[in-house]
C-alpha cells in the first residue's frame, strides 16, 4: 500500500470540474509516429492510468497478491504463470492460445481472466482512465465535504521508451563485457556507428524493426542474464509492453501494460528510479474530487465511454444496463435532475 504522504510526493494538479478537466487532458499533445535517422518507428504519446483511491498507486496485482505471502512477488507470478500454461490448453481451444516462448502474450492472457500479474494497465485516452477511476471508487453517494479523491496518471511514453532502451543497451555491453572475459575473448572490433547492433536494422519496414526491438527488450528483461538483472535491480527497468496478441477488452480500452524489469523492486520504486535523471515533467498526476464524479460520470456516457463501450461482450452489456439503470432510470438519484 501507499501512504498519503507518498502520494503528496507526487507533482499533483487539482481539477475539481469537468472543464478543468478537459483544459488538464487537451493540453497533452496528440499522438504523433516519428522515424528516426535509422528508418525506425516510434510513437510519441502519453499514456494514463486511473485509480479510484490513493491505496496500490502504481502497485501490480502480482505485488498485491505477494503482499501478505513469505514469495516474492516474482516467484508468485512464476508458480503462476506456469500453471496456467500447462492447464490453459484444457479449457479453451489450444489454436488459440500464444506460442508457448511468448511469455508476454501469457502474462497478458492471465491479467485478462484476472490472475495477478506484474503487468499494469495504461491506456492512450485519458478519459478512460478517468472512467475508470471512477468505476473503481466505491462510494457512488460521496457527501459535499468528502474530500477523497481519484487519480488520473499521466507518463510520457516516449520518454519512458527512451531512457528504458538506454538501459537496456547498457545492460546487454555489460553482459557482452561479462561473457568476453569469461571466455577470456578480445573485444569485438568496434562498429562503423555507436550503437548497440540490435538498434540498427536495414529492413526496410522500420515500424515492424521497432515491434520486435521492443519485443527483444522485454523477453531479455523477463529472462535476464544475472549480469542483466543484477543491473536492472540496481538502475531500475520499467518499460512499456504491447502483446502481440490483442483481444476486445484491450482493444477497446486502447489499452498497454507497464512491464517491470527489476525483480527486487516494485514498479513504482523502479520507474521513479529508472527516471530520477531525466529532465523535465515525464510525468503528471491529476486528482478530482469526489462529490463531482456522478456529473463527470454521466459527461463520459455522454462520450460513449461506459461500461459496453469499454467490455464489448456479455458482462459489458449487463453491466452497461446496470450503470443505466443508476444513472437514467433511479428515480431516487439526484444527479438526474442536477442538468449537469
Amino acid at each position: 500500500m501507499k501512504s498519503a504522504l507518498e502520494v503528496r510526493d507526487l507533482k499533483m494538479t487539482q481539477c475539481a470540474d469537468w472543464q478543468r478537466i478537459v483544459r488538464a487532458f487537451n493540453a497533452f499533445p496528440s499522438p504523433e509516429i516519428e522515424i528516426d535517422d535509422f528508418g525506425g518507428c516510434g510513437e510519441k504519446a502519453w499514456i494514463f492510468r486511473g485509480h479510484g483511491s490513493i491505496d496500490c498507486l502504481l502497485a501490480p496485482s502480482v505485488e498485491r497478491a505477494a503482499e501478505k505471502k513469505s514469495a516474492s512477488w516474482v516467484l508468485l507470478e512464476s508458480l503462476m504463470l506456469e500453471e496456467f500454461r500447462a492447464k490453459a490448453p484444457m479449457h479453451v481451444d489450444p489454436r488459440s492460445l500464444p506460442p508457448t516462448n511468448d511469455t508476454l502474450a501469457w502474462l497478458a492472457l492471465m491479467q485478462h481472466y484476472g490472475v495477478p500479474t506484474r503487468l499494469l494497465d495504461f491506456t492512450y485516452s485519458p478519459y478512460v482512465a478517468l472512467y475508470f477511476a471512477i468505476r473503481n471508487f466505491v462510494n457512488w453517494h460521496p457527501t459535499e465535504t468528502d474530500k477523497v479523491s481519484i487519480y488520473v496518471i499521466g507518463i510520457n511514453a516516449q520518454a519512458l521508451a527512451e531512457v528504458a532502451r538506454k538501459k537496456s543497451r547498457e545492460a546487454g555491453e555489460r553482459e557482452d563485457d561479462y561473457e568476453n572475459r569469461k571466455n577470456k575473448k578480445e573485444p569485438a572490433a568496434p562498429q562503423p556507428i555507436s550503437l548497440n547492433p540490435d538498434f540498427f536494422s536495414t529492413d526496410s519496414d522500420g515500424w515492424q524493426f521497432e515491434r520486435q526491438y521492443q519485443q527483444k527488450i522485454l523477453s531479455n528483461a523477463l529472462s535476464p542474464h544475472p549480469i542483466r538483472r543484477a543491473y536492472f535491480n540496481d538502475q531500475g527497468f520499467v518499460s512499456i509492453a504491447e502483446t502481440t496478441m490483442h483481444n476486445p477488452r484491450l482493444s477497446s480500452q486502447q489499452g498497454v501494460f507497464l512491464f517491470n524489469g527489476a525483480e527486487s523492486h516494485s514498479l513504482r520504486a523502479s520507474l521513479f528510479t529508472m527516471m530520477s535523471k531525466s529532465k523535465g515533467d515525464w510525468y503528471k498526476c491529476f486528482a478530482v474530487p469526489a462529490n463531482v464524479l456522478p456529473s463527470i460520470e454521466r459527461k463520459l456516457f455522454q462520450m460513449n465511454i461506459h461500461e459496453l463501450s469499454l467490455f464489448p461482450d456479455i458482462e459489458g452489456l449487463a453491466g452497461f444496463l446496470r450503470q443505466r439503470a443508476r444513472l437514467h432510470w433511479d428515480p431516487d438519484d439526484p444527479s438526474d435532475r442536477d442538468g449537469s
